[in-house]
């Protein structure tokens, strides 16, 4: 068994625990919360199959949870968010369609294929059906973004908080006999 870290070290693996949990909620908007959940539900679940559990598996669960957490979060946003009318929506959708966006020289002699449209990509962007399934998939994505940012951090801040409290590396668990 390794021998116990000295106390500066355990000292300064709390705190940097702390601070990349803190960092963890805030860059996540509030996602890294769900990842101690995700640990310990892979936790129990490998303890109940007589199994180990292990730091890959437990990264797993805090990104899975994390990134579970984080879509319904942005879910919520968007569902309280304050919808447009179909008119409005329709509006904007022409309206930011009907202004042409010149390409670049440099792009459209790279790619010539670039610069012309066809009707059926044509009709598909000014569908108002489409910037709506763009616009969930687009928070769907971020949502599981920041579930993957928040989840990785708080699996890194809770390796470092186990370090400050154990001094060493999680011993594994006692096998227990039924």
């Amino acid at each position: 068994m390794a021998s116990p870290k000295p106390l500066v070290v355990r000292l300064l693996a709390g705190s940097a625990g702390v601070i990349v949990a803190l960092v963890a909620v805030v860059f996540s908007l509030g996602a890294a919360i769900g990842a101690p959940f995700g640990m310990y539900f892979v936790a129990r679940w490998a303890r109940r199959r007589n199994r180990e559990p292990n730091r890959i598996a437990s990264l797993f669960g805090a990104v899975a949870a994390a990134s579970v957490l984080g879509a319904v979060l942005w879910a919520v946003i968007f569902a309280l968010m304050p919808r447009p009318t179909e008119d409005q929506l329709n509006n904007a959708v022409t309206e930011s369609q009907t202004r042409q966006t010149k390409l670049p020289a440099w792009y459209t002699k790279m790619f010539p294929q670039a610069a012309r449209t066809d009707s059926a990509s044509e009709r598909l962007m000014r569908s108002p059906q489409f910037v709506k399934t763009a616009m969930i998939m687009g928070a769907l994505i971020v949502g599981l973004l920041l579930g993957v940012i928040g989840g990785s951090l708080t699996w890194c801040a809770s390796l470092l908080l186990s370090l400050a409290r154990l001094g060493g590396p999680a011993p594994p668990p006692a096998p227990e006999y039924s």
